[in-house]
Order: structure tokens, then sequence, then C-alpha cells
């Protein structure tokens, strides 16, 4: 599959481009300087180098690939706090016009504000969360209504806080409001989940929850 990642330049972004590469794929990425991409993607990894709020930046990833992978949540940045929510509909405008279909989406699972959990426990962390990070909070339900309301066959992973380390697995993958979910997750595993989907049908229009 010919697949492009937005927000290549990011930590989890980078370790998703390399695990696409290991799955086969033909891999793009968008990255903002191209001294960001490790040497070994050298051959092996198309850059489009820009910033992701340029429509022609985002035309040119999205007409040349298959499958869109954005990671953008994970840029951390006061001065572009807007980033996912302006970028978000510009790809999925893009996608929609170039007749692109698969859309693979990150958000922090934590943040996500559900009307309705089945403990007290999650009811209270939604409570708190708000709180502490109210704009975040809008921002991740922003991107997730611009996504959900579109045509397109999308998937949204919902992490647990993101640690380092080596792979240990996803243990669980579930639905937010529902489930019981871990308390973190490898960012290397994170990566090879969001890598997986690429080909995966199982969460078409889902928003699967994951941790170890």
């Amino acid at each position: 599959m010919r697949v492009v990642v937005f927000g290549a330049d990011t930590a989890i972004g980078r370790e998703t481009v390399t695990d696409l590469v290991f799955r086969g794929h033909r891999v793009s990425a968008v990255l903002t300087d191209p001294a960001h991409a490790p040497a070994d993607w050298a051959d092996r990894v198309h850059l489009h180098v820009g910033d992701p709020l340029d429509t022609a930046v985002v035309d040119a990833a999205v007409a040349q690939n298959e499958v869109v992978i954005n990671v953008l949540c994970a840029v951390r940045n006061w001065r572009r706090s807007n980033l996912t929510v302006n970028a978000t509909p510009a790809i999925v405008g893009s996608m929609n016009q170039h007749g692109r279909t698969r859309y693979i989406g990150l958000q922090p699972a934590a943040l996500f504000d559900h009307a309705r959990y089945p403990d007290t426990w999650r009811r209270s962390a939604r409570l708190l969360w708000r709180g502490w990070c109210p704009r975040l909070c809008r921002e991740v339900a922003t991107d997730f209504h611009s996504v959900a309301s579109s045509a397109l066959s999308w998937t949204l992973v919902r992490h647990a806080p993101l640690t380092e380390g080596p792979s240990r697995g996803v243990r669980h993958v579930g639905m937010t409001h529902r489930d019981v979910i871990g308390a973190s997750i490898t960012r290397t595993d994170a990566a090879r989940f969001l890598a997986a989907q690429a080909l995966e049908t199982s969460y078409i229009c889902a928003a699967p929850a994951i941790s170890n």
C-alpha cells in the first residue's frame, strides 16, 4: 500500500513510518524539516517537506497515496495549539477531492469527552481532565467530529499515556466509554498498532483505545 504519515517528525510519527517500511509499504512522510528524517529513511521514504496547514503540501501528499495516517495531535507546541483542529479538516477535504477513503488518526484516550461512563472512577477522571485541560479536550472533540462526520473509512486510535521502552505488546483494545483500558502504552506499541491499521478492517468507523 502507498501510505503517508502526517506528523512524521514527531517521535511516534517516526516510529510509525519505520514500522510501515518494515511491513513493506511504500511510505511517504510529511514533516516540517528534512533534518528530522532519520538517516535510515534514505531511499526508502518519500519526503514531503512543508507546513501541514499548507494546502499544496497536503494535496501533494494525499494525491500520491492510498492511506493517510495523521499523528499531528502528538505535536506539543503552544504556538500551534490549534494545529490538529485546522489540519484535519484540510486533510479530510483533500482526501475527498482525490478520492482517497482510508484515514487513520491518533488521539489521547483520557481527553475524549464521553457523556456517559459506566463507573464513578471514569466519570471523575473525565471531569478532572476537563478541568485541567479544557482547550485540549475541545481540540480532541473537534478533531473527532471532523473525521467521524465525514464519509471516509476512518479509524481513530485512542492511546493511553505514552511511555518509553521496548515493545510489550498491545494487551487491551476496547472503547473508553465501556471497557477497561490500562494506564499506559509504549510509543513503539502504539506506532505498531497504527501501522497495522493500514490493512486492518476490524475498526473501520470506530475509535478503539489501546494500552499495555
